[in-house]
């Protein structure tokens, strides 16, 4: 009798370890998982999430290049066509200047010799050697000249001015424009049968097959 009660009192006890360490054991389980879970949310808070650049935008660089030429370049990135840019609308505006200020002293200078000079409108020095140097007839061929030429040179520099637009649409559409750096070109035999029944004849057209890989 007292082995059976020693007995069923170790087993009792046996259980209840048993049934203690699985609730340990069961506990800690949770925990582990409840503090990983506690990490990654806390760590997905933190986390900063990247802005979104904004896209590039070839109206953009097109008003801002129509509003003062060579702020599109500078928006597209195109630093180096600035220079470009001003030395063209300074070399056409230096020709529009000197063409214009001719005409205007030869225009004197005939109208003086003609004696149709407005009142009121005294020559300078330069337009008066003119009228000293020339006959009527020259002076009307230097003037028309010189007024061509004005005329000419101003088109010319309104074309600069819409040029430069236009190079910054161009630009601005390419902007994210990606081109594969793998690039090759293959060049291989072509040998294009013929209908003649011959089999010596079969190939008898030979050439080049060329293969461009964007």
């Amino acid at each position: 009798m007292p082995r059976r009660l020693l007995l069923l009192i170790g087993l009792t006890l046996l259980l209840g370890f048993q049934k203690i360490e699985a609730q340990v054991v069961t506990f800690d389980t949770v925990n582990t998982t409840i503090t990983g879970d506690t990490l990654i949310q806390s760590t997905k808070k933190k986390a900063k999430q990247p802005k979104n650049k904004r896209p590039h935008s070839p109206k953009t660089a097109t008003i801002m290049s129509a509003c003062l030429p060579g702020l599109g370049q500078i928006y597209n990135g195109k630093w180096w066509k600035v220079p470009i840019v001003y030395a063209g609308f300074g070399g056409l505006g230096y020709m529009v200047y000197t063409n214009y200020y001719e005409y205007r002293s030869y225009l004197h200078a005939y109208e003086y010799k003609t004696g149709d000079l407005p009142e009121g409108v005294t020559l300078n020095q330069h337009e008066t050697d003119l009228a000293n140097k020339y006959a009527d007839s020259q002076l009307q061929t230097y003037k028309e000249s010189y007024r061509r030429n004005l005329e000419l040179f101003s088109i010319i520099t309104v074309a600069w001015y819409g040029l430069n637009i236009v190079d910054a649409c161009v630009d601005g559409h390419l902007y994210s424009y990606d081109i594969s750096d793998d690039l090759s070109l293959s060049v291989d035999p072509y040998l294009r049968p013929t209908e003649l029944p011959l089999p010596i004849l079969q190939y008898a057209q030979v050439g080049l097959s060329f293969q461009l890989n964007f």
